[in-house]
Order: structure tokens, then C-alpha cells, then sequence
């Protein structure tokens, strides 16, 4: 699930209504090795930026990170750094390279990064080197006096993030940003060190007593008074590492507080290049904890803190992923081995129901906006969802869905390869043109991509699903024609059924987007009315947990 991070203006100013506060601290680097953490104005709005580098026996060598850039542990090549000034360079999906050069001064990193004729200015400040045994007394729920209401406190959760540090949620929206240390108690927010190299504008603190034991956490935003959250134990929290065969994902566990076995719902990623920061349903973190239901996320493979590449593997590859999540939990005892479900987002809606009929240890399964149609059809679906918007005619979305036949079948043999490239002089002036994948090269990552995944039909898996089913879709999903959805509703509910499945829910929420979302009458994003209870209540129905158990 892409979650809906706010742009740093948006982000700065719900933080402004959570909590208030100032700031200060500045670092003195001694070394370019480990993580820097920034922003740069190459595209607007301006990004958040992570570059770690480490030293190697061959010299530098680093990764990027830029998620709204689509870059994810990017490695980073041509690399110097002589008398304070740097060099680097890191690939793009469109085949022209990132081209960065900086100096360091006092420590903060600035200069010009471009891609091609485009360019702009990066700036970046040097993350502390903490213990990350002190992450595991950091994380949890904090509760903090709610600014609308006298007397009453919202939940913040402090989380891992996929980048090794921590990360804020807030656990009422689901907005989040990440957390950064500049020393072992105080941590930046990203998003305010996107316009500027200054550590001061927006931090997190945590004090601790003499023992070691965090007492409060201090939200400071310059220009407004501090804000002092307790932490509660509401939630517990826990680091995992899912290793099988040479795979190892990183995960993050997140359980009520209370003793017992707790059912336990697997969030299966989306399609590209999702971490946890990205991919993790923290707008339901609360409504799940808060009725006895334990939540894990992943890093997808090649993603955080994860090893692999998801642009070579198949859909069984990411299935082997997930039920090797299954299987660890199975293992604990704070886990009702009964009552592991899998919910896969988007593409993870095709991977979900695979993971259920080659193991018998998922109690049941959760899709959503994905998992009714074969790849192609999903790719078609989204490129003429744009078309559209773009106010191209039928008969041009007629044209370009026959020339996405061809592309596709350039996937399947060099034969279609042949007519593909035969047919592409005549399409390139077509308005659609820019929707297909005929300006990509024969060694674009894409083309390898799709070999395993182009013919694989949902339908057949779904009709040897067993288990229990939710489907859920947004009527006003982005990514496909409005008209389509509730053909993809009635497709999933047939095959469930015809393969004998008795326990099928499907639900399409009205105006609600990609992610289930809809927006409101003063321009802000939220979850339907009834998603919350729709879910919660379709899991509580199929597990031993009593509703509510948890309220807080």
C-alpha cells in the first residue's frame, strides 16, 4: 500500500496541529561513511533524500534512496571524495544517470545533482551513529495531550523504519515520516531537513532516567512550545529477520501489549520497489491493536533493510516470501498458530491467495484493489485509467490497447519482440504513445521483469482458495476505468465460489481511491466511514478475540 505521505509543507503543519515545539544541535562530521539524510529541489515538490556510504577494500561505494524519485538502495557509482568534495552518480529508470557533485563544510554536504538537462541543488546532514539496541526502548506508543480536546490524549507511535532508524505515526490519520538520530536521544523528523540542512526545525527527543528507562518523548517544531508524550504499553513491538534459502527479509512485528496468543494479520506488499516506510497500512495499526489483532510488514525484496531483487522474481518467488512469514510466527507463542491471515494490497492481491492454497496455515485471506485480472490486463486498465483522464478518444484507447498486445507478446518470444519494434514507427506520433513501452530499450530492467509474472491468471488460484475471503475495492480507484470495478468484485466472488468457497465478503467503497481513501469537504484524504469496521469487524467474526478488548 503506498501510503499518502505528505509533502513537507502538509506534513509540517499537521505535525504543528499534534503536538508544537523548537530545537537545536548541530554535528560535527568527522567521517563521510554512514548515512546522510536531506533534500533536494531537482523536481518539485522538493524530495527527501537518504545516501549511505561505507568504505570498501576497492574504496567509497553507497546506495540512494529517494522514494518519490522511485529510487530504492539505488548503488551509486563513480564515487570520490577528495578535499571535501564529493561525486557520484546512480541510474535512473529512464536510462539517463543522476550526476551528483558537493562539497562538505562544516558539516553539511551541498551542491548540484542533474539528469540530463534537468538540475538542482541537494543538500545533506550526517545521521548519528546510535546503538540500535536503543531503537527496541524507543519504539512503542506515546500518548500526548490532544490539542481539540481538554483532557483527552492521541497515540503516536514510534516504529522502526525500513532505513535502520525509527519512524512517527500518527496512529489517528496514518500520516508518517521518518526519524533520524543526530545524537543517541535526539532525532530529526525528514521531512525538515528537506528545504533546509538545519536539524532544528522539527525533532524528537527521548528522555531516560538513570536505569536506561525512557520517561517521556519531546516533540519540538520551532516557533511553538515543547509537547511531552508518555510512552504507554499499548503496543509492542519487535524486529524480525525472515530468512529462507538466501533471501532475508526484514519485517517488523506489532502486537497488542496485553499477554496471550493474538491473531496476526501479514500485510503482502504491491507491486515496484515498497518497504515497509511505504508499503505498511499504518492507518490501520490502531484499529487492529486496539481490537487484539497483531499486525506484521516486510521489506519487500531488494527494498530497506531486505536482500534480493524484486525486478527478477516471479509471483511464486514473493509467495515463497510471505509463507516464510507465516511459518516463523506459527513458531511463537504470543501467536494463535489458528489465526494467521495474509492481506495483500494491489499486486500483493495476487500474491495472497497463491500463499493460501500452498499452505494450510493461513486462516484466511484480505484483498484489496488488486488480484481480479492478469498482469496485462491490469497494466491496460491503468494506462487507459490515464488516458482518460487526458481526454483521449475511444478510438484512440482503441488503438493503443492493440498496440499493448504487441508489447506484451514482445515479452513472451523474440518472435513478438520482432513485430513489436516493426510496429512502433507508425505509433510513435500516436498521443497514446507515451503510455506503451515503446521508448524503453531491449536491456530496460522491465523487459526481464515481466517474462515470469506476463501470463499468470489470478482465476484459476482463486477457485483452490479454501479459507475465508474479503475483497475490498474504491469505486474511484485511480488506477483503473471506474466501470471495470465491480466486474474485478463479481470475477473474484464467482472463482471463490465455483472452486466451493463458502466464506466470501466483497465490498466496493463509494468515491474511495486505489488506497481507500476518499477525500474530504476540506481538501484532506481519510478511510471510508464504515472501512475501518468493515475490516476489523470481517477479521474479529473469524478469530477468538472479543471486539473491543483493547479500546483505549
Amino acid at each position: 500500500m503506498v501510503m499518502k505521505h505528505l509533502h513537507t509543507a502538509g506534513l509540517a503543519v499537521v505535525l504543528l496541529i499534534l503536538f508544537f515545539a523548537p530545537s537545536s544541535s548541530a554535528q560535527t562530521v568527522v567521517s563521510i561513511q554512514g548515512d546522510w539524510v536531506g533534500g533536494s529541489d531537482l523536481f518539485q515538490p522538493p524530495a527527501f533524500i537518504h545516501f549511505r556510504f561505507a568504505q570498501t577494500g576497492s574504496g567509497l561505494s553507497g546506495v540512494a534512496n529517494i522514494q518519490t524519485w522511485r529510487v530504492s538502495n539505488r548503488a551509486l557509482a563513480s564515487i570520490s571524495f577528495e578535499s571535501s568534495r564529493i561525486h557520484f552518480e546512480f541510474p535512473s529508470t529512464t536510462g539517463v544517470p543522476f550526476v551528483g557533485d558537493g562539497e562538505l563544510a562544516s558539516g553539511v554536504i551541498q551542491g548540484t545533482i542533474r539528469r540530463g538537462d534537468q538540475k538542482g541543488k541537494f543538500h545533506l546532514i550526517q545521521v548519528a551513529k546510535v546503538d540500535r539496541l536503543l531503537y527496541d526502548k524507543y519504539v512503542g506508543a506515546y500518548a500526548f495531550p490532544d490539542p481539540k480536546q481538554a483532557g483527552k490524549t492521541k497515540l503516536s507511535l514510534v516504529t522502526y523504519g525500513s532505513l535502520g532508524h525509527l519512524r512517527w505515526v500518527d496512529l489517528e490519520t496514518g500520516n508518517t515520516a521518518g526519524l533520524f538520530p543526530v545524537s543517541e536521544d535526539k532525532f530529526v523528523f525528514a521531512f525538515s531537513v528537506v528545504s533546509s540542512p538545519s536539524p532544528d526545525v522539527a525533532t524528537w527527543s527521548f528522555a531516560r532516567n538513570k536505569k536506561g528507562e525512557v520517561t517521556a518523548s519531546i516533540v519540538r517544531i520551532k516557533g511553538q512550545p515543547d509537547q511531552t508524550g508518555a510512552q504507554t504499553q499499548l503496543y509492542k513491538q519487535e524486529r524480525l529477520t525472515i530468512r529462507h534459502g538466501n533471501i532475508s527479509l526484514a519485517a517488523t512485528l506489532v502486537l497488542p501489549g496485553t499477554k496471550g496468543r493474538h491473531p496476526v494479520v501479514v500485510f503482502v506488499p504491491g507491486s515496484q520497489a515498497l518497504s515497509r516506510d511505504e508499503s505498511s497500512p499504518f492507518r490501520e495499526f490502531d484499529t487492529f491493536i486496539s481490537n487484539g489483532i497483531g499486525i506484521l510488514t516486510y521489506d519487500k525484496r531488494g527494498t530497506g533493510e531486505s536482500n534480493g531483487d524484486w525486478q527478477q522474481e516471479s509471483f511464486e518467488g514473493l509467495t515463497d516470501d510471505a509463507l516464510a512469514v507465516v511459518a516463523l510466527l506459527k513458531k511463537r507463542r504470543d501467536i494463535n498458530p489458528q489465526q494467521i491471515g495474509v492481506w495483500g494490497f494491489s499486486q500483493g492481491g495476487s500474491i495472497a491467495p497463491l500463499a493460501a492454497t500452498r499452505s494450510r496455515s493461513i486462516a484466511f485471506v484480505i484483498i484489496t484493489s488488486g488480484g481480479a485480472t492478469t498482469m496485462p490486463e491490469a497494466e491496460m486498465n491503468e494506462q487507459l485509467a490515464r488516458m482518460r483522464v487526458q481526454k483521449l478518444s475511444e478510438e484512440e484507447m482503441k488503438e493503443a490497447v492493440a498496440f499493448m498486445g504487441l508489447q506484451f507478446d514482445a515479452v513472451r518470444s523474440p518472435q513478438g519482440w520482432e513485430r513489436f519494434q516493426a510496429a512502433i514507427p507508425q505509433a510513435r506520433e500516436k498521443k497514446w504513445y507515451r503510455y506503451t513501452w515503446g521508448g524503453l530499450p531491449k536491456d530496460y530492467w522491465q523487459w526481464k521483469w515481466w517474462v515470469p509474472i506476463v501470463d499468470y491468471d489470478p482465476i484459476p488460484v482463486l477457485k483452490k482458495v479454501k479459507v475465508p475471503v474479503l475483497a475490498m475495492f474504491g469505486a474511484a480507484d485511480q488506477f483503473t476505468l471506474p466501470e471495470k470495478i465491480s466486474g474485478f468484485v463479481a470475477t473474484i466472488e464467482a472463482a471463490l465460489r465455483a472452486g466451493g468457497n463458502k466464506d466470501v465478503t466483497t465490498k466496493i467503497f463509494p468515491n474511495a481511491d486505489h488506497d481507500i481513501t476518499v477525500k474530504l469537504e476540506n481538501g484532506q484524504w481519510a478511510a471510508p466511514p464504515d472501512y475501518h469496521s468493515t475490516l476489523t469487524s470481517w477479521i474479529l467474526k473469524r478469530t477468538n478475540v472479543r471486539p473491543g478488548s483493547m479500546d483505549h
